[in-house]
């Protein structure tokens, strides 16, 4: 059985690069070309999907409703996708947050995430990785047993870093070693109740560089 995990499209917030979190943000139009492209690019490869599961944030759903043609009601949203809650900090730029002196050590989020400690209202890693972890080992390892061949995964950047590390078994430390663009798509295989990772980063579109990146869900 072959699971494809993907990123939503671009937001207006990724351009600013503001941390959306649980915010509910949308697609800008950008967003939904490459979601569009990814769609084309599934489609070209002889690629369609059994079930879709999505976070239920809308710039999820829209995507995963862009990327297999299907309507809403067919999307699974699952709560074990949503993105991380990241309490005050969320809707905050980089600088933003330098200049917010609660927020002095936020920074250890991305640049040293095994001493990140969640301030109220934000969500600490083991949460994420302990509710990914679930999604994998109780809903998706049973589907195995059933016809179902190809499964699309639409998440988060954080949660979707989550999702690989149960795969990979990378340490806490290493939570960002692959930088993930909006549409990214990392291709997990099950085969006899154990997960693979295929391939990850592949993208469906081409980025002009000479344009603001959205990649800026990252603090440097």
């Amino acid at each position: 059985m072959n699971i494809y995990v993907t990123r939503h499209g671009e937001t207006e917030w990724n351009t600013y690069w503001k941390l959306q979190g649980r915010s509910n943000t949308v697609l800008n139009e950008k967003g939904r070309e490459q979601a569009c492209l990814t769609h084309n690019g599934f489609v070209e490869a002889g690629i369609s999907f059994d079930r879709i599961y999505s976070s239920p944030l809308k710039r999820a759903v829209e995507t995963a409703v862009l990327m297999t043609e299907k309507s809403e009601s067919e999307i699974i949203k699952d709560d074990r996708l949503i993105e991380f809650s990241f309490g005050k900090a969320e809707g905050k730029t980089p600088d933003e947050r330098k200049e917010d002196p609660e927020l002095k050590d936020f920074h250890l989020f991305f640049d040293e995430p095994e001493k990140y400690v969640a301030l109220e209202g934000a969500e600490p890693f083991e949460s994420v990785l302990k509710r990914t972890a679930a999604f994998w080992e109780d809903e998706i390892k049973p589907l195995e047993k059933t016809e179902i061949q190809n499964i699309l995964v639409v998440t988060h950047g954080g949660t979707m870093q989550s999702l690989l590390l149960h795969i990979d078994g990378r340490s806490l430390k290493d939570y960002w070693k692959t930088k993930m663009s909006n549409c990214t798509i990392n291709k997990i295989v099950l085969e006899n109740g154990c997960f693979r990772l295929e391939y990850t980063g592949k993208v469906f579109y081409s980025e002009d560089k000479s344009k603001k990146s959205a990649d800026g869900f990252f603090s440097k």
